[in-house]
């Protein structure tokens, strides 16, 4: 079973706030989450995070991302 994030572990994880992590969700091209119930419970699967993570890594200012 996949380990399942809170807001808060998420945004400590990749070094953001959790507005960012909201934020990202209302704009789009943020984290996939998954939504548990109508009352927005939001959980972050924690192997998607790090691939997230791994397809937002850069070298320098050019290089087009992705390990």
């Amino acid at each position: 079973m996949p380990r399942l994030m809170t807001e808060q572990e998420t945004a400590q994880m990749v070094g953001m706030s959790v507005h960012w992590l909201r934020r990202k969700r209302w704009e789009g091209g943020g984290i996939p989450f998954i939504k548990m119930s109508q009352r927005g419970a939001v959980r972050y699967e924690e192997e998607t995070v790090r691939q997230y993570l791994d397809a937002h890594f850069r070298t320098s200012t050019h290089d087009p991302g992705g390990r």
